[in-house]
């Protein structure tokens, strides 16, 4: 092995060696601190390298107003991937984000396409697949959101694009041949941007739309997408939250209910004794699951981290004036 690559993997990956460094300087070079996926590129005058991190500060805390189940907590990957769907709409490309159930992607999306985009700009449709939805349902919907611009070519409103976001994307059912209609449907759209009126067979040309859609992994009533379908896509993975990430997003909640509830500041260092506990229980269950369990059962993941909180915001003040009650 040389170069740190065996033979094979040059061989598998088609790399016949490797590339010289540069024969002159950067112009912009790479921080010396941190990894690659700490920075982002910043294409102005002559560019520069700017950290992930430096797009929290600032941020305004969580309003006093705000639900429970409303609240979005900014971290780095939220970040993010908020900047990749800015990217993706700006140049209206397609995308896909996969991720286990959990992990925010449809609460993510929908706050982007819903509260952050330009809606002069920007018409944002949402639509949930389920194992029941059908092709014609899918193009009923969707032909209800457009204009007619001219016999046989409809979009939106002059001057705005249409986002079309389907969460759930791989949760219809299959027919007999294997094929799952609604995604069909789309992968026309994407593949011709032509669809055919389903009373008299004509053509309809659809412009001025972008495709966003989010799923979860294959298994457990979702199914694999056709590889034709996927091609048209950008594929943009969200992983399980890290313990850093789960200690940030439950630390900032309960710190924001503490302080709407006019707690006394002492209950601080209780909030995060709740937060690492209920943390720790979590990950055992990860790790220690009940063996052999005699019915399937439902997965372990975020969500059942977020069930006791409810109780736990309902607290007030003055039934605990001593930490130590609680």
């Amino acid at each position: 092995m040389t170069d740190g690559l065996s033979l094979e993997n040059k061989r598998r990956y088609r790399i016949l060696q490797m590339v010289d460094a540069p024969t002159k300087p950067l112009v912009t070079p790479f921080p010396d601190a941190g990894t690659v996926f700490e920075y982002r590129f910043v294409s102005e005058g002559n560019g520069r390298w700017v950290k992930w991190a430096d797009s929290l500060k600032g941020l305004p805390p969580i309003s006093a107003d705000m639900e429970f189940n409303q609240i979005i907590v900014p971290t780095l990957n939220t970040i993010r991937y908020t900047a990749l769907m800015k990217m993706f709409l700006d140049h209206e490309k397609p995308c896909l984000f996969v991720g286990p159930t959990g992990t925010g992607k449809s609460v993510y999306i929908s706050d982007y396409l819903l509260d952050k985009v330009d809606q002069t700009k920007f018409k944002p449709v949402v639509i949930n697949f389920s194992a029941q939805t059908s092709a014609k349902q899918t193009q009923d919907i969707i032909m209800g959101k457009l204009d007619k611009r001219r016999k046989g070519v409809f979009g939106p409103p002059f001057g705005q694009k249409m986002v079309i976001y389907v969460d759930d994307l791989n949760m219809p059912m299959l027919e007999t041949y294997g094929a799952q209609p609604p995604i069909e449907l789309l992968r026309q759209w994407l593949d011709h941007w032509t669809w055919y009126d389903l009373k008299d067979c004509s053509s309809i040309k659809l412009v001025d739309t972008i495709f966003i859609g989010s799923m979860g992994p294959a298994g457990g009533g979702r199914n694999k997408i056709s590889p034709r379908f996927l091609r048209h896509l950008n594929l943009v993975s969200i992983n399980e939250f890290d313990d850093s990430t789960m200690s940030t997003i439950y630390n900032s909640i309960m710190s924001w209910h503490l302080n709407i509830k006019a707690f006394p500041p002492e209950f601080n260092t209780l909030g995060q004794s709740i937060v690492t506990a209920t943390l720790q229980v979590y990950k055992r269950c990860h790790q220690e699951p009940p063996p052999h369990p005699r019915e399937e059962s439902l997965p372990f993941q975020s969500p059942r981290f977020l069930q006791g909180y409810p109780g736990l915001l309902s607290l007030q003040h003055r039934l605990y004036r001593r930490h130590g009650r609680v």
